[in-house]
């Protein structure tokens, strides 16, 4: 390489050094080298032409840990090693020295940086004792190899004593790099929170006491007190830090050693200016050691309490924020040390039990807390088994003021319990009411027929062990004449006041159930005390005599009780029923309004439910039904749109049987295939006599839709009378679908498929009333008549009608309304929209060929079958 291309790199790397954010360290280091070199060779050499105090290479290393990039660094290598030889040179040294004394100084500083970086890595930080001591030792190390060649150098070029060159050189490089380069780092660096809470008092103060110090020592030569100074430097340390005593100690090693080499101060009364240059400049190591080591612990000590306030601010931040999640969870949260010891546990907690929030500190015991939640009140005060905290479960507790709550335990891995507490009242509240609903009668509030077998059963194994039972089954006389004139509403009301009553004539131990219909039940019980069916059977019907207000008008009912006692009368509940279904209808049968005991000799001849059943078979056989059709008109225009087909027993002794009565007899014994089949069949016959745009509405039972081949039946059915599918609509109650959901979907689905259109009837008072539109594939719904009782005068009412009338158009669906008996029901009804109406007002069911003398006698006026259209 030529001296141009030498000449070219410098240049372009001051150029690049320039905008380069390392030039400010590597101009300050490179002025502070060269100015040192100059100063220590003019005023500081020995006999051995050795400068006895040597900076220069510390100034160079602290700017070669300064500097941020290798180009930086190799910059101010070049400019240090230039200005060395510069400074030799100034000094009228032979041209050895001017080359050799710039080789060993900055090869001394690359040697110390090099190993300074091994061991602290990117960067050297005092910050405690031992990295002090550390980095001592390694400015002993990196001088000790350039100060031996340079002794040798001196030796060559000036022909000094090798040995007193060498120790002079070592001294002088080791205490300049262990006094300037630890105090421009700790210059350097980024003042600690000890640091930036000093004053300028407490700076001026310590600093003047040093200053006075430092006068004391070495304005006087008689007494040796050096020794002063190290107090004063250690002082600085503990109260300033490391910075400001890394500037104590270049000040006082600076005096030190410019006052010794003058002649001042203790050193004088040595002889040997050499010997009293070491001594002193021992002593300025011994107390670099000492501040700096002071004041790197100190500083340490600084950083760890920091770091702990850190950390301590840290875990309370998370603390806070845990119990912020915890306090904003919906269940209580407690959570148990090893030691079965309240660690954490949240408000929510807290709240359940209603305890305050000192009440459960953290570290209370297990133990101490279930004492603590007694004496609160919220647990219930009984013996219970002690709680185990070492296994995983899941358990139900009742406080004292009814709520229910769910605690999960469970066992973490370092041996603590998590408990969560879960208040579940409203879901056993509704538990408790969906069992209500299943046992008891909806309209009534009474236990119904599931509740009462269950009862009866257990009475039945009481009166096995000789205490008496006997069960009355009730029916409220001539209680469809009631329906028929005042309409369901009003029978509903009867309904409730006769529960309300036969409630109050029966004991707490007694029970009162509604099987059906106007059907009840009674089941007595022996108590404590003796008593008499007879004379409660007599306690009823004195109670029912009085007047039932219905529609502002006193209505009198009475009824018929029929009495059962086992095990004369039967040792099953179906025998005890069946005995005490016969002594209701001999009461019947004995003028209504009175009660009669099952007697097995008695009733042999009595026409019971047993022999209803038996005489239907016979009805069936000898075709004693016939059908009556009530009108479904259209709601807009009132012309006729469809009849309904029902079905009456003209029974030869009994008189017409409504089919409430024998439909469900014909249910259980399975007759109700062959009626409905020919129900199905009449009503066909009958729409052959009809006009094409008017239907036949037939009404199916739930064991019609339960049985997979009705269909096939119907479609023979539909053939054989050669009707149009259309032409018959099916109705079927939610209830009738519930027994068999999933094989009625099914015949439901098929019959569609036929073309056969299916209808809800009673649609609002089932238990599935909005899930059927969704589920089943219905083109019509009948909307029950307790929607339509109230439509002229409760508001509520005609808003819930019209919302149903509303709701099957958006779906699609047509709507029938049911029970019209007035005209402002009529027309509210056809003002929302209903597509067809039924009810007294629009027609009494009757005969076919009744209706059409209807026709004939009122014209256009009823318009009933209006042909025309």
């Amino acid at each position: 390489m030529t001296p141009a291309s030498v000449r070219t790199a410098i240049a372009d790397a001051f150029v690049r050094l320039r905008a380069h954010r390392d030039a400010p360290v590597v101009l300050c280091a490179a002025v502070a080298y060269g100015l040192s070199v100059y100063l220590a060779l003019s005023l500081t050499r020995n006999s051995t032409s050795v400068a006895a105090i040597w900076p220069a290479n510390a100034f160079l290393l602290a700017g070669l840990l300064g500097c941020r990039t290798s180009n930086a660094r190799a910059v101010l290598v070049g400019v240090c090693a230039a200005a060395c030889a510069a400074a030799t040179f100034a000094n009228s040294d032979p041209w050895g020295a001017v080359i050799a004394f710039p080789i060993i100084g900055i090869s001394e500083s690359l040697l110390a940086y090099r190993i300074l970086r091994n061991t602290f890595g990117k960067h050297v930080a005092l910050t405690n004792g031992m990295k002090v001591a550390q980095f001592a030792v390694v400015c002993f190390i990196a001088a000790l190899i350039p100060s031996a060649v340079g002794a040798v150098v001196v030796a060559k070029v000036f022909g000094g004593d090798p040995a007193f060159a060498f120790v002079t050189w070592y001294l002088a490089d080791s205490l300049g790099l262990l006094v300037i380069t630890p105090t421009l780092l700790l210059i350097r660096q980024t003042a600690s929170s000890f640091e930036s809470n000093l004053t300028v008092d407490d700076l001026v103060r310590h600093f003047v006491i040093l200053s006075g110090a430092s006068l004391v020592v070495f304005m006087q030569s008689a007494v040796p007190l050096l020794f002063l100074l190290i107090p004063v430097s250690v002082l600085i340390a503990f109260r300033l830090g490391p910075r400001y005593a890394a500037m104590a100690t270049l000040w006082l090693t600076a005096v030190s050693l410019i006052c010794t080499h003058q002649g001042w101060g203790p050193a004088a009364l040595m002889g040997d200016s050499d010997t009293r240059l070491w001594v002193v400049q021992l002593f300025c190591f011994v107390n670099l050691l000492t501040s700096l080591g002071v004041a790197a612990e100190l500083s340490e000590r600084d950083r760890l309490r920091r770091e702990l306030e850190r950390v301590s601010v840290l875990a309370s931040d998370r603390r806070r924020q845990l119990d912020t999640a915890l306090d904003a969870m919906s269940q209580g949260v407690c959570l148990f040390d090893s030691n079965n010891r309240v660690v954490v546990r949240n408000n929510r907690f807290l709240s359940i039990y209603g305890l305050e929030a000192d009440a459960v500190p953290a570290g209370m015991t297990l133990a101490d807390l279930m004492a603590v939640c007694a004496a609160a009140g919220a647990v219930p005060d009984r013996a219970e088994a002690p709680v185990e905290l070492g296994v995983d479960k899941d358990m139900e507790q009742q406080l004292q003021d009814g709520r229910y709550i769910r605690i999960s335990q469970r066992v973490l891995s370092n041996g603590g319990v998590i408990c969560t507490y879960t208040d579940f009242t409203a879901e056993k509240q509704a538990e408790a009411k969906l069992l209500h609903r299943t046992l008891h009668d909806v309209l009534t509030g009474l236990p119904n027929r599931r509740l009462l077998v269950d009862r009866a059963e257990q009475a039945l194994a009481v009166a096995r062990r000789g205490r008496n039972t006997a069960v009355m089954l009730l029916d409220i006389d001539y209680f469809k004449s009631v329906n028929d004139s005042l309409g369901h509403a009003a029978g509903d009301e009867l309904l409730k006041a006769v529960a309300g009553r036969l409630a109050a004539c029966v004991r707490g131990s007694d029970t009162v159930a509604r099987l059906g219909s106007d059907e009840f039940a009674v089941l007595l019980s022996e108590g404590d005390h003796t008593w008499d069916p007879a004379t409660a059977a007599r306690r009823i019907l004195e109670a029912m005599k009085a007047p039932v207000m219905l529609e502002g008008r006193p209505i009198r009912v009475g009824m018929s009780i029929g009495i059962a006692q086992p095990p004369a009368d039967g040792t099953t509940v179906d025998d005890i029923l069946k005995s005490a279904d016969v002594a209701l209808y001999k009461a019947k049968r004995n003028g209504r309004g009175k009660f009669a005991f099952f007697n097995a000799a008695e009733d042999a001849g009595v026409c019971s439910a047993r022999r209803l059943e038996s005489e239907l078979s016979r009805a069936v056989e000898e075709n004693e039904f016939r059908i009556v059709y009530q009108p479904i008109t259209q709601g807009a225009s009132g012309h006729v749109a469809a009849l309904e087909a029902l079905i009456r027993w003209d029974h030869p002794d009994l008189g017409t049987i409504s089919p409430a009565e024998f439909i469900p007899l014909a249910e259980r014994n399975g007759l109700i295939v062959q009626i409905g089949d020919w129900v199905l069949e009449q009503a066909c016959r009958d729409a052959m006599h009809l006009p094409p745009g008017i239907k036949i509405s037939v009404n199916l039972s739930r064991v019609q839709i339960s049985d997979r081949s009705f269909v096939a039946r119907v479609a023979k059915i539909l053939a054989r009378a050669n009707i149009a599918p259309g032409r018959i609509e099916f109705e079927v109650t939610e209830t009738a679908i519930l027994d068999d959901e999933t094989n009625a979907v099914r015949v439901l689905e098929e019959l569609c498929a036929l073309g056969v259109s299916v209808a809800i009837d009673d649609f609002g008072v089932g238990q599935s009333a909005l899930s059927c539109l969704k589920s089943l594939p219905i083109g019509r719904i009948k909307i029950d008549r307790s929607f339509v009782n109230d439509l002229a005068t409760d508001p509520k009412a005609r808003s819930i009608f019209v919302a149903v009338v509303s709701l099957a158009k958006s779906l699609g669906i047509q709507t029938t309304a049911e029970g019209i008996e007035t005209e402002q029901q009529r027309l509210i009804a056809a003002m929302a929209g209903c597509d067809q109406l039924q009810g007294y007002f629009l027609g009494r069911p009757q005969d076919l060929d009744r209706l059409e003398l209807e026709k004939n006698a009122l014209g256009t006026e009823r318009d009933l079958f209006d042909i025309a259209s």
